[in-house]
């Protein structure tokens, strides 16, 4: 019987602190997830008294939820980049999209957490001929900027790395790995717990009230904290009743996830032979990877682009692992659930201050390591509010005039895309048809 809770949850424990709140601190962090937690580890090594705060319990939200990918942070091609901010943003967006898979790679192996993390790179895979040639173009754009240890994967050698009929090639990322991303949540909140930060679950933020004096009250439903600075760090689960500002920026947009039985090692390894983690150009955008004990495959992708329960994802999950794997058919899903992830407008991750109160969010679905990453800047921010630490705060945190934070649009989204998938769909059979 499929279970509709994360499979990274299974048989991890659960932290919790029963103490009773502070009444002050220097910095109070809203959200205990990758962010939150990095910057609480950074600010208490600067002797900072921190107290992270989660409405639900901690690790509940989409830092244990992900499928686990650890990759460089972001959807956005050097020619939108360019548009967009000019050529030398552009270049620093795409340099510390390196610097943040660099920079957990080193947290997790420095402070050997224990996470089952792999360098098993990434392979994206073309849905269609253009999407070679479109990935081979902007390779050669990228290591123009930077040291980018990354390849163009022919046809004939895909097999190598998975057996399906599916794909046109694609482009492998050498330095990307996996992670279990509840493992690495785990092992990143004692990392903050020993440096000092308390952490605090099931603490409903109601408002944040700026003082005339300096600092904050932090108010939950039956406490107060005063505090010197604000840093929210909800991504996907930032609500208007909290923020309407950052609500009114950052849409909730669910993944979906699902994990097969257990098939064995051999099954496995002969679908993917490679090891690798997988992501797909279609705009369906289907991920996967054998988990870490080599028995089962996750696969996610996309099942509406507004919010439905993962009882209703599930059937299109499992078609969609079908389609790419066909010896799958009849195979048992084990677990299937859901998570929201947070998007700007701009598609790329934010640091920024509005009004005193410092944010980072907006990671579009590759947070794994841009998270941690843009967490420890935040944290340089706010001990250095007059430094820039990162391109990140030059990413517009933009709105639409239609948005007040509800996103009530999405379940049109979800159609236009159903229409899209089947047109894709069509042109592809079309293209197949000639060559």
């Amino acid at each position: 019987m499929t279970k509709f809770t994360p499979f990274w949850w299974d048989g991890q424990p659960q932290f919790e602190n029963t103490e009773a709140l502070p009444l002050n601190a220097d910095i109070v962090i809203i959200g205990a997830g990758y962010t939150g937690l990095s910057a609480a580890l950074t600010l208490s090594k600067f002797g900072k008294n921190v107290i992270v705060l989660d409405s639900e319990m901690i690790g509940f939200g989409a830092s244990t939820r992900n499928g686990g990918m650890l990759g460089s942070g972001h959807k956005v091609s050097t020619d939108q980049a360019k548009k967009k901010y000019g050529e030398v943003i552009a270049a620093e967006i795409h340099k510390e999209a390196n610097a943040s898979l660099a920079f957990t790679s080193n947290l997790i192996e420095e402070n050997n957490i224990d996470c089952e993390f792999n360098v098993c790179g990434r392979l994206r895979t073309s849905w269609l001929p253009k999407d070679q040639v479109s990935m081979s173009d902007n390779l050669q754009k990228l290591k123009a900027i930077d040291d980018f240890n990354s390849k163009m994967i022919g046809p004939d050698m895909m097999s190598k790395s998975i057996k399906t009929e599916l794909y046109f090639g694609g482009q492998f990322y050498q330095d990307h790995g996996s992670v279990q991303p509840r493992k690495f949540h785990y092992g990143l909140l004692k990392l903050a717990l020993e440096a000092g930060a308390k952490v605090f679950g099931n603490r409903h933020v109601v408002k944040v009230n700026e003082l005339k004096k300096n600092g904050f009250d932090v108010l939950t439903s039956n406490s107060k904290i005063h505090c010197k600075q604000v840093l929210m760090a909800t991504n996907g689960y930032t609500r208007p009743s909290l923020s309407k500002y950052l609500a009114r920026r950052v849409l909730p947009v669910p993944s979906f996830v699902i994990t097969t039985v257990d098939i064995g090692k051999d099954k496995v390894k002969t679908l993917l032979p490679g090891g690798h983690c997988m992501v797909e150009t279609r705009k369906r955008y289907c991920y996967y990877r054998p988990t870490p004990c080599g028995t089962r495959i996750m696969l996610g992708t996309r099942a509406a682009m507004h919010s439905i329960s993962a009882e209703e994802a599930l059937p299109t999950l499992r078609k969609m692992l079908i389609e790419i794997f066909p010896s799958l058919e009849g195979v048992e899903i084990s677990h299937c659930w859901t998570g929201f992830t947070g998007f700007t407008f701009s598609q790329l991750p934010n640091l920024s201050v509005n009004k005193g109160v410092y944010s980072a969010l907006g990671y579009c679905g590759n947070g794994v390591a841009m998270a941690p990453y843009l967490g420890h800047m935040a944290a340089l921010k706010m001990l250095n509010p007059e430094q820039k630490v990162t391109v990140f705060e030059k990413t517009s945190l933009q709105t639409r005039p239609y948005y007040y934070g509800k996103p009530w649009f999405l379940p049109v989204v979800s159609a236009y895309f159903r229409a899209f998938d089947l047109l894709d769909y069509y042109r592809r059979t079309k293209l197949i048809k000639k060559i």
